[in-house]
């Protein structure tokens, strides 16, 4: 996949689309479906509420201190995320 996947973490803005409709998407999308944040989508951010965001791109760099942890492309993304291993950077500091 290279279109950019705008991943919704904990709210919703009435764009997202659902696993089904998104997976077969051609075009970029948002999405509240955690599956899309992974290695395998390297232009896939998630973005929570209050406007900070880990970009898989930034972590597979290992750009910005997301996590003392280096990242390889074998890591489930999704896991560590749900598990909280990963510092939220505000849009500011993402820059």
């Amino acid at each position: 996949m290279n279109q950019k996947i705008t991943i919704h973490y904990d709210f919703t803005d009435g764009t997202e689309l659902s696993y089904g409709k998104a997976v077969w998407a051609n075009e970029d999308f948002t999405t509240n479906c955690l599956e899309f944040f992974s290695s395998d989508n390297p232009n896939a951010v998630i973005v929570k509420k209050n406007g900070s965001s880990i970009s898989v791109r930034a972590l597979l760099d290992n750009k910005l201190g997301h996590t003392m942890k280096e990242i390889r492309k074998a890591h489930d993304l999704r896991k560590m995320l749900v598990a909280g291993k990963f510092d939220w950077k505000s849009k500011k500091e993402g820059e």
